[in-house]
């Protein structure tokens, strides 16, 4: 009974540390008001504010597992969320320039990037099998729904109080630190045995960084694009802005409550049909202005986007051993960030081939997934029995 308490304790607390683990992309709609602030900067000067949250990622979970040998998973995960609570509130006194909203990127990036592989390598910690699966399902809800609040709260503090105070959404780390403190066992910094060779990268961990690359340049288009998009086609402000990432996010919920179920069902084949998703609702966004056809694409690309989250870290996981868990998952969730830090200079100059139009970034990106979800398929990174960690 104790042992059920104690797991239920290690559930909450990663569960509600899972609350900010999407906000690099729950931020888009503030691009379109800083856009506004800085009219002599392109788009994708803009639009880096967002995705270098991604690129300062890239090199922080790589070495997230050097820093699991002076402090435990707990203690870097504490330190990644008050990195972020930093970063929320740092705009506030330093915005007059583009380049220190750069900095602040970085900042939260770094602590994004601490609290994506520890919240993940804990759950491959203390559970196994599909019971890891359902886990993982949960966490996608929370990180979702952690992804609607700092959405929607943005949106509201950014129309309400200027773009500069739509960070202080980052203020909702506070509880989630005490929670961390009291709900998570502090546990023990694991001895490194002298013989045990290192971290090896399989050829197909490799490929399935690839992937994750690949994916994260086309999927990151709908969270750098949609604030513009609204604006320039006459849809909706940064709120309404708010509310599309907010329904994306939220759709992220159904995700994780079928997620156990779709890999239970599909095992191998659930990253493919993830992406595939993603691609539909960037399709359909790219070929409506239809404010309620937008909100059916972005409810496709959060069901899709949020069980390409859940199956990329928790398949990382289940193809290696519990030791090498954290450098797996982050392989493959820095090679998805780093994705989407190239997004904007791979989508922006080649949609450009075709005209000006900001559809097109949806339509080429669609197109993209597409191909991606059918090689993931065909060609999956995974096994059945490591899909369903057997």
């Amino acid at each position: 009974m104790k042992n059920n308490r104690n797991k239920a304790g290690i559930v909450l607390g990663i569960l509600l540390m899972s609350l900010t683990i999407t906000c690099n992309t729950a931020f888009s709609p503030i691009l379109s008001e800083i856009g506004k602030s800085f009219p002599d900067a392109s788009d994708s000067s803009v639009q880096i504010v967002l995705t270098i949250i991604s690129l300062s990622t890239f090199p922080m979970m790589l070495i997230e597992p050097f820093f699991e040998r002076f402090l435990t998973k707990r203690d870097v995960a504490i330190l990644g969320t008050f990195l972020m609570l930093i970063g929320g509130i740092l705009p506030h006194f330093f915005h007059s320039q583009l380049w220190m909203l750069y900095l602040v990127s970085v900042v939260i990036g770094c602590g994004l990037s601490l609290v994506v592989v520890t919240s993940s390598s804990l759950i491959a910690d203390y559970f196994t099998g599909l019971e890891k699966s359902k886990i993982m399902g949960y966490q996608a809800i929370f990180a979702s729904l952690g992804g609607a609040i700092v959405a929607k709260g943005s949106g509201i503090l950014t129309t309400n109080f200027g773009w500069q105070n739509g960070y202080l959404i980052l203020l909702i780390t506070v509880p989630i630190l005490l929670v961390m403190f009291t709900c998570i066992p502090k546990g023990e910094i694991p001895k490194i045995e002298s013989n045990s060779g290192g971290f090896y990268i399989s050829g197909k961990l490799i490929y399935f960084g690839f992937l994750c690359l690949l994916a994260g340049i086309f999927i990151s288009t709908f969270n750098t694009n949609i604030a513009m998009y609204l604006d320039r086609n006459g849809i909706g402000n940064e709120q309404t802005a708010g509310t599309v990432s907010a329904i994306m996010q939220i759709a992220g919920i159904l995700s994780g409550l079928i997620f156990g179920f779709m890999v239970k069902s599909f095992k191998r084949f659930t990253l493919g049909i993830a992406v595939l998703l993603s691609a539909v609702g960037t399709m359909i966004v790219g070929l409506s202005t239809n404010l309620i056809i937008v909100c059916i694409g972005a409810l496709c690309m959060g069901v899709g986007f949020a069980m390409r989250n859940a199956g990329g870290v928790s398949f990382a996981a289940n193809m290696v051993n519990a030791v090498q868990a954290s450098s797996a998952i982050a392989v493959v969730s820095a090679s998805f960030n780093l994705g989407s830090f190239i997004s904007a200079y791979v989508i922006n100059p080649l949609a450009g081939i075709f005209g000006s139009d900001i559809r097109l970034r949806f339509i080429i990106s669609g197109i993209a997934l597409l191909l991606i979800g059918l090689l993931t398929c065909i060609r999956s990174p995974i096994t059945d029995k490591q899909a369903i960690d057997a």
